[in-house]
Parts: C-alpha cells; sequence; structure tokens
C-alpha cells in the first residue's frame, strides 16, 4: 500500500469511532493527564509515541515513493497528524457531525500529497 493509502485508512479508524459516537480513549484520558496513576500515565505517552514512530515511517516511505511532501522532519509532521486528528475528532464530537472531521482530515493530508485526489479520506468511504 503506498504511503497516502495508509494515511487515509488511519485517518479512517478515527473516522470510525467518531462515526460511532465515541473519542479516541488516549486522546480523552490526555485531557485529565495529570490526575492519572503513572502506569496509565505511561501508557498515554506510548500510545501517542507509537502512532507517532508508525506516521513518521510512513511519512518516510512517502517521501521515498514521490508521493509525500512535508517540510520539516518526518517526526515533526508525525505529530503534527497525530495532534490535529486528535484536535479533529475533539471538536467534532459536539456537532455531532463526523463530516467535520473528515474534511479537517482530508485538508490536512492534501497539504501532505502531490496529488489531491490521494487524499479523498475516510468519510467518503
Amino acid at each position: 500500500m503506498d504511503a497516502p493509502a495508509k494515511l487515509d485508512a488511519y485517518a479512517k479508524l478515527y473516522a470510525d469511532v467518531l462515526r460511532g459516537k465515541r473519542m479516541c480513549l488516549c486522546g480523552m484520558l490526555a485531557a485529565e493527564y495529570r490526575t492519572l496513576p503513572k502506569p496509565m500515565q505511561n501508557a498515554v505517552i506510548g500510545f501517542f509515541d507509537e502512532n507517532e514512530a508508525w506516521l513518521e515511517a510512513v511519512l518516510v516511505q512517502g517521501q521515498e515513493e514521490g508521493t509525500l511532501e512535508f517540510t520539516g522532519s518526518a517526526s515533526d509532521a508525525a505529530r503534527m497528524i497525530v495532534s490535529a486528528l486528535e484536535g479533529a475528532m475533539l471538536v467534532s464530537r459536539p456537532y455531532g457531525d463526523p463530516t467535520r472531521f473528515q474534511a479537517t482530515a482530508a485538508r490536512l493530508f492534501a497539504s501532505l500529497t502531490q496529488s489531491s485526489s490521494a487524499t479523498e479520506l475516510a468519510g467518503s468511504r
């Protein structure tokens, strides 16, 4: 699977959770991070670290394939993706409108791809 398709599938995971009227558990726990016991704090950080590492590898793959473009490091771009998707999910939830999330994710990935047709994302499937 090429890198843009992997990014679309990744965003689809978030969109599916949101469509089910749920939220990312680690995103919710992050909001209360300081009140969590240390093992849970470590698990939350581990979740985000694993996601960022996977995204970093996908971004590097995309650069090597010539399907993704971004400035700065793949690590910084991966952090931006996780932060943007978590935030988009959180902000979309009170509206009860997953298309708000989908539009944000599509726009985010369009900024990384050479061909915006590769970003017809999650919710349109």
